[in-house]
């Protein structure tokens, strides 16, 4: 077993999962987990500042813009897409709708059948 190590945002104690050895660098609480990725992608665009900025990304928002632009653009040229688009939109939402409630439901305004029937059984 590995020894303890103390984490470097939560301040806690823990053991290393020993199929990680080394490379475990956080106790493995979602917060901690959350801060090392964004120190470690800090650290990765600071080594690599113009990854983003290559003349291949300007040439490729130059010729198709930016994403929403493209989107709205295929739209334009594609009404079919945009009408099987609408209608497997409204078939999903009225499916949503349709749904069984849960009983566990938080909702106050919704009743459950077996809670408005009370039937009697004979003895």
């Amino acid at each position: 077993m590995l020894p303890r190590r103390r984490c470097p945002f939560c301040r806690h104690w823990y053991h290393p999962d020993p199929r990680l050895g080394h490379q475990q660098k956080t106790c493995g609480q979602p917060e901690c987990r959350q801060k090392q990725k964004r120190k470690s992608n800090q650290l990765w665009r600071a080594k690599n500042p113009n990854y983003f900025r290559s003349p291949y990304a300007q040439q490729q928002k130059e010729k198709y813009g930016t994403r929403a632009d493209h989107k709205r653009h295929y739209r334009q040229q594609h009404p079919g897409y945009v009408r099987r688009n609408a209608a497997f939109v409204r078939k999903w939402r009225q499916k949503l709708r349709q749904a069984p409630v849960s009983p566990t439901s938080f909702d106050p305004h919704v009743s459950i059948e077996a809670e408005k029937t009370c039937s009697k059984v004979p003895l």
